[in-house]
């Protein structure tokens, strides 16, 4: 379980970060610019440094939000010795006892109800000084659990942003990238003629597998000047 965790979660986070951001350009000149104005070397590139990227941070919460490392139900119930003399209700309706329940995430991340534009990639929609309202931006904070919540939450969440955080973040230092040119490109994308939902070229794909399997991107990389001499 361990391994899982800490290995296939954190593949897919990367992997669906490599692809938002190979085919949104904006997002992808903005993080760029973010990474490579804030630091002179990369030495500097570290975790107590790296928590002033806050675009960096949206980036990835973003990637996540649209393709969660674990995009299924997580199913619970209530422990044994839970007090059942109180009904347990779930938006107005009464639970039985020793009924599995959960929620499905990636549905929950798509809900337009708690994240406009669902299906778009939008990482200004975490920042401060983005154009939704606090109670937007409250509501989409609690909606956000591509980690879980509560006693269940992951454990590893803080090593986990710190790795996307560093591995992203030095990547653009050494290197620009971009998808791969002709149909390896599209290894990954939505495409017309795939099951239902899994038409959107611009939504990366993964299949529920309690964590998630995936395939792509493939992406070009082409060495930055003559910073990747520091590798």
């Amino acid at each position: 379980m361990f391994l899982s965790a800490a290995g296939g979660t954190i593949t897919t986070a990367l992997s669906a970060l490599f692809f938002y951001l190979s085919r949104n350009q904006d997002a992808y000149q903005k993080l760029a610019h973010e990474i490579r104005s804030n630091f002179t070397s990369s030495t500097e590139i570290r975790g107590t440094a790296l928590a002033g990227c806050t675009y960096l941070r949206a980036c990835i919460d973003e990637a996540m939000r649209l393709s969660p490392p674990a995009p299924g139900i997580l199913w619970r119930d209530l422990a044994p010795d839970d007090d059942e003399s109180q009904p347990f209700v779930v938006d107005g309706h009464v639970v039985p006892p020793h009924t599995i329940v959960g929620v499905n995430t990636y549905s929950l991340h798509h809900n337009e109800d708690y994240f406009p534009d669902a299906f778009a990639y939008r990482p200004e929609r975490w920042l401060a000084s983005s154009d939704f309202s606090p109670e937007e931006k409250k509501v989409m904070r609690e909606a956000f659990a591509p980690f879980s919540v509560g006693p269940r939450g992951c454990a590893g969440k803080a090593m986990a942003y710190l790795e996307c955080s560093l591995v992203m973040a030095r990547t653009l230092w050494y290197f620009d990238f971009e998808s791969t040119a002709g149909e390896l490109g599209e290894v990954g994308a939505g495409k017309v003629g795939l099951e239902d939902g899994r038409e959107r070229r611009g939504e990366f794909q993964l299949y529920d597998t309690f964590s998630a399997s995936h395939d792509g991107p493939y992406l070009t990389f082409v060495a930055r000047g003559d910073f990747w001499k520091d590798l």
